[in-house]
């Protein structure tokens, strides 16, 4: 007979094994699932958070391109820009953004430091860079120079207010080659006239600014003014090449000027004298008188004319030059000498004063000139 008891010890095992095996199988499963879970909420952590880093890394590159391009705001067109944005582009981690951006701060900084001592140079020539070839190879050197301590050498290689002062003394030096005995000399705001003696013992003086500011005009180059003057405005007949000073009635002053020539105006002369002499004579009662007249007149009538008529062989020129010549001259004398001054002869001058002052002699009413003869020649 079969044992039952066994059989059913026997069902009883199978059923613990299944039941046993079920729940390994289930926990398995369950581990599986929540490993499964577990790494794909590390790995959404992971994919977020690396996108994140990618986001912000685009933002960084963003912003550092923004910085690049405000630094070469000056220097839209510099190829050195477009390499920096180019690096930045490629860069992997804010680091090396970090490391762009620093590289170019260095690059603009000494940039500026090469264009600002550059027209530093070009400043103090101003007007005369030009004229220098020493400062335009200077300024070559500097354009290609790799550090601030190469540019600093270059600085101190060579005298800038040397080479600058030898440009102007050259230029002065030309200008007084025109001969001229006077010179219309504009520095530092003032104005006078110089002999060449004058401006070439004084330019050794002269302060570098004051000769960039030098200005020299032959008086041969000065525009001429004609006045008409009466003598009580300028005293004595000022003669060619004297200097002058023109101010109003008011005591302002006008400009200076040299007498290119001048006239007294004369239509005619006349001259009398007349003299009478008178006598009585008292003898034995009886008295007789006796007087007697004489009168002397002279009188040259139209002395245009007789200019006129010398001009065209009519009057004898060395004749009537003898009897005119220098007549403003011999009146200056002839009236030092008497001390009497004709306050009645106007005089004609024609002027040479600078370009700027003429309109300011034109619209004055010469009736309100006031001349100062400041030297003689």
């Amino acid at each position: 007979m079969v044992d039952t008891s066994k059989i059913k010890a026997l069902k009883e095992k199978s059923r613990r094994t299944v039941k046993s095996g079920s729940l390994k199988f289930i926990l398995i499963i369950l581990v599986v699932v929540i490993v499964g879970l577990l790494a794909f909420i590390a790995y959404n952590e992971i994919s977020n958070l690396q996108f994140q880093e990618k986001i912000t890394l685009e933002n960084q590159k963003k912003a550092a391109i923004e910085s690049i391009n405000q630094m070469f705001a000056k220097y839209p067109n510099d190829p050195q820009k477009l390499i920096y944005i180019n690096k930045i582009q490629m860069a992997n981690n804010i680091e090396e953004i970090n490391e762009v951006l620093e590289e170019a701060k260095k690059y603009i900084s000494f940039k500026n430091y090469k264009i600002e001592a550059i027209n530093q140079i070009k400043s103090m020539y101003g007007e005369y860079y030009s004229l220098s070839l020493s400062a335009q190879e200077l300024v070559h050197k500097i354009s290609l120079a790799q550090s601030t301590e190469e540019i600093e050498n270059l600085l101190k290689s060579v005298d800038i207010e040397k080479d600058i002062r030898s440009i102007i003394e050259k230029q002065i030096d030309y200008v007084l080659a025109s001969g001229d005995k006077y010179y219309y000399v504009e520095i530092n705001g003032k104005s006078m006239f110089m002999t060449r003696d004058e401006i070439l013992k004084y330019k050794k003086f002269w302060t570098l600014s004051e000769l960039k500011s030098l200005k020299i005009t032959p008086v041969s180059q000065l525009n001429k003014v004609a006045i008409e003057i009466s003598a009580k405005q300028c005293g004595k007949l000022p003669h060619k090449g004297d200097i002058i000073s023109i101010y109003s009635k008011d005591g302002s002053f006008i400009t200076y000027g040299i007498i290119d020539s001048s006239y007294v105006i004369l239509s005619s002369i006349s001259y009398s004298e007349s003299k009478s002499t008178s006598s009585n004579i008292n003898e034995l009662g009886e008295s007789y008188s006796s007087s007697s007249s004489s009168s002397i007149s002279y009188s040259l009538n139209n002395l245009p004319g007789i200019l006129h008529a010398t001009v065209i062989d009519r009057l004898d020129y060395d004749k009537i030059k003898k009897m005119f010549g220098e007549y403003g001259k011999k009146l200056n004398e002839i009236e030092d000498d008497t001390q009497i001054f004709d306050e009645n002869v106007n005089y004609f001058l024609i002027i040479s004063i600078p370009d700027d002052k003429i309109p300011d002699i034109i619209q004055i009413d010469p009736k309100d000139i006031v001349i100062v003869i400041k030297s003689k020649e």
